[in-house]
């Protein structure tokens, strides 16, 4: 199975080392559709952009998965209040990965335009948030 992540999944993160029998594939960016934000600076939460409001291309993380390894994927994300769907890469094709209900973003900070959760992290730990 063949999954985007975005968060504290990808390499050198906090929650990378629940991947064990993943396989990279590549680095990858989403269609400009997106919003993103901070959960208390500890996880992201992706959204699509509502009408009107303009949209975000993600960085991130292609990963080959075996099937056993989603629903523990799936059972953390679910904890946090997040829910797997269809993500829109740049290239036109749609591929699982997690989603966020906008409702959970509220009080959130949009980091959308940091270019993505590492980048914010970064931004983070050099104090520039």
């Amino acid at each position: 199975m063949t999954i985007f992540v975005n968060g504290e999944l990808m390499r050198g993160l906090s929650m990378h080392d629940m991947m064990q029998g993943a396989n990279y594939i590549k680095d990858a960016v989403t269609a400009p559709i997106y919003r993103l934000f901070s959960i208390d600076d500890r996880y992201p939460a992706m959204v699509m952009a509502q009408p009107f409001e303009d949209g975000y291309p993600v960085p991130g993380e292609i990963y080959e998965i075996p099937h056993s390894l989603w629903p523990q994927i799936m059972a953390n994300e679910r904890q946090l209040g997040l829910y797997a769907g269809s993500i829109w890469l740049s290239d036109g094709h749609a591929m699982r990965g997690i989603l966020s209900v906008r409702e959970l973003c509220e009080g959130y900070p949009d980091i959308s335009s940091y270019g993505g959760w590492r980048a914010y992290r970064d931004s983070l730990q050099a104090g520039n948030k």
